[in-house]
């Protein structure tokens, strides 16, 4: 009993704060929960019948294809430029590794509103700095009056550029701790051995760091699934819906529609999502031996 008894607080403090609210977001999406039972604190049970609402309308099935794509895109973006930023770091000298660290830390540092916010400064049509430099360059004709965010592809480009960029300091920093922790012997002896840099990358690089890379993935995924500040700051999942994914989704049925059972459905079936992709992922890798 005394592992239970010393893990017990860590327990209970999970159970309180995420148990309960899962539990209560639950209950919520089972509920005909509306503007009346605000104030009246009544709702009546109805089963299943929010979760029949959503998977019956004709949005929900485009916002989970374009979540899965914009997730997949971001996830991508993230892992591949993090592994260039790592393997940069690991080759510059030591004062240029220490620019480009507190570099990737003051973005990481940087509030999301904050960064959002700037984002559509720079991309604003007539004050941007982007159309500014871009008229300027006549890359594209004259560019000063172009609005970015009425436009569903290029709306959608700049919403997956900036949650890169916000979360890229994140994936190299840690890679870059990763492949730290790699022996340099090991590719001392495989350069030895006659291997090229491509082959000591698949062939030791990847191995070594797959557990990380599985962790940063399941990770990454969560978080560009739930990614909801740089869309609604941006666009607010226009123009007509064609930038909302899941979390946006939710947000415009429960505070929008004032469905709030419904809202509550949505958050649901983006837990078990998520909640399934992962146990997937994890039990794939273990079956691998790449993570214990």
């Amino acid at each position: 009993m005394l592992p239970w008894a010393m893990i017990a607080p860590a327990l209970a403090a999970l159970l309180l704060i995420q148990g309960y609210p899962l539990l209560r977001l639950l209950t919520l999406s089972t509920r005909e929960f509306g503007p009346r039972s605000l104030f009246t604190g009544q709702s009546d049970f109805i089963g299943l019948d929010n979760f029949t609402r959503i998977f019956t309308d004709a949005d929900f099935l485009a916002v989970l294809l374009r979540t899965v794509v914009f997730t997949l895109v971001c996830v991508t973006l993230l892992m591949v430029l993090g592994f260039l930023i790592s393997h940069l770091l690991m080759g510059v000298s030591p004062w240029a590794r220490v620019v480009l660290t507190v570099c990737l830390v003051l973005v990481w540092a940087m509030p999301m509103v904050a960064a959002t916010l700037v984002w559509q400064w720079m991309f604003q049509p007539q004050y941007g700095v982007a159309n500014w430099l871009l008229t300027r360059l006549r890359l594209f004709g004259d560019m000063s009056v172009y609005d970015w965010f009425s436009h569903p592809t290029q709306a959608l480009g700049l919403i997956i550029l900036l949650t890169v960029w916000k979360g890229l300091p994140f994936v190299a920093l840690t890679l870059f701790a990763a492949r730290g922790q790699i022996s340099e012997s090991l590719y001392e002896a495989a350069r030895l051995d006659g291997a090229g840099t491509l082959q000591m990358f698949r062939h030791i690089t990847i191995p070594i760091m797959r557990p990380v890379l599985a962790i940063l993935t399941i990770l990454e995924v969560i978080w560009s699934v739930n990614s909801f500040t740089p869309i609604w700051v941006l666009t607010q999942g226009g123009p007509d819906g064609a930038t909302t994914t899941l979390g946006v989704y939710a947000y415009i049925t429960a505070f929008s529609r004032n469905e709030y059972g419904s809202g509550a459905s949505v958050a649901v079936v983006t837990v078990v999502i998520l909640a399934l992709f992962s146990v997937a992922y994890v039990r794939r890798l273990s079956r691998q031996g790449d993570v214990v």
